[in-house]
């Protein structure tokens, strides 16, 4: 698979007017509204990293290229890519830009939207595309590459990015606060680790479900992961020690972590205020429901929640994780995965304005790239 092959592609889709279900390596397939098309397109086997300049901290791949290629490259000069998508580890990197997923590192390292330098990518038209660049500074203007960053495929079809590297952390330690006691204490206890002079790469609040899957016990639990040179986190954990009690625990538990959804029927974001969800979110992990996972960003203002008992009923599943119709706080939900039925009831689409309807038109003229996948 080429630039080349995949405008073929795209064109004779145009001229047959034939949808095409855009994919990487197909493990997210079951995101999103359900597609409207029989013919797929894969760009799994359009795979390799084109061109790393380690002295720019700047990266060149394919679209299908995994992850994982991409940290064991980068790992041999000292560098990383702090992308971890919730997901299976194969995940590739056109994937995780176009549905702009992000885990637990973008407390620190922010999303793909700021990792992201430059793009190609297809248009429904065949047309071949190339915005932003190969520099971590580019000229100033329209920004395509994160018009593009979470279209899920339906502007076009990335074929190829340009990212941008840190410097891997001499110092990488995870610790675990096990959150014993009320509501409140834990609320308190999430308030004083926001105050403290500490930079964490991550901070994620578990429920008692996912700390007891991850094997740290049957309570909710606070999970830290601090990085940087041996003096800063030297200093960091002096400052958390004084906090309560941390244990450090092994770094693979954020790779567990991810990839704890499996085939979940349903996976639920609600975004709010920050402040807001630390002083809900002792309410909201503190109960163990077999088969509902339930994590909090506070920094971010995350909340994730995860149902993946098959057997409950789309309403009893919602009900279930506290998301029937009263929000545990004031924000917005993002529906990652839902049942094909659930959709139209709970959320029709996120593209039926005016403006998002004039771009789609502008990208992808006869609806053939992933239609139906945000909505109508």
């Amino acid at each position: 698979m080429s630039t080349a092959s995949v405008v073929a592609a795209v064109r004779d889709s145009a001229d047959r007017r034939t949808p095409l279900r855009i994919a990487g390596r197909a493990h997210w397939l079951a995101a999103g509204r359900p597609v409207n098309a029989r013919t797929s397109l894969s760009l799994a086997d359009d795979s390799g990293v084109v061109d790393y300049t380690p002295g720019d901290l700047t990266l060149t791949a394919r679209a299908g290229t995994s992850l994982s290629e991409i940290e064991r490259i980068t790992a041999g000069h000292g560098q990383w890519l702090p992308l971890d998508p919730y997901g299976h580890p194969d995940g590739t990197i056109g994937a995780t830009i176009a549905t702009a997923s992000a885990g637990p590192l973008a407390t620190a390292f922010g999303t793909p939207r700021d990792l992201l330098l430059g793009i190609e990518f297809v248009t429904g038209r065949g047309d071949v595309v190339r915005a932003g660049g190969k520099v971590v500074k580019n000229v100033a203007g329209f920004d395509l590459s994160r018009l593009l960053t979470g279209s899920w495929g339906t502007l076009g079809v990335i074929t190829e990015v340009t990212v941008r590297l840190y410097a891997r952390p001499r110092s990488d330690r995870t610790l675990a606060v096990r959150l014993a006691g009320s509501e409140r204490a834990a609320a308190d206890f999430l308030g004083r680790v926001e105050a403290a002079p500490i930079s964490p790469f991550a901070l994620e609040v578990v429920s008692a479900s996912i700390a007891k899957t991850l094997g740290l016990g049957d309570q909710a639990t606070c999970l830290i992961r601090l990085g940087g040179n041996s003096a800063a986190v030297d200093f960091q954990l002096i400052a958390l020690s004084r906090l309560g009690r941390a244990d450090e625990i092994e770094p693979r538990v954020w790779d567990a972590l991810r990839v704890l959804e499996g085939d979940a029927d349903f996976v639920i974001r609600l975004s709010g205020l920050p402040a807001s969800v630390r002083a809900a979110a002792g309410a909201m992990i503190s109960d163990s429901i077999p088969g509902v996972y339930t994590s909090v960003n506070v920094a971010r203002g995350i909340v994730r929640i995860v149902v993946t008992n098959p057997a409950s009923s789309s309403v009893n599943a919602l009900r279930d994780a506290g998301l029937s119709l009263e929000r545990p706080v004031e924000g917005s939900f993002v529906f990652e995965r839902l049942p094909a039925e659930a959709w139209k009831s709970v959320s029709p689409s996120v593209v039926s304005d005016a403006l998002s309807q004039g771009i789609k038109r502008a990208y992808d003229p006869f609806n053939l790239l992933n239609p139906g996948i945000l909505g109508d």
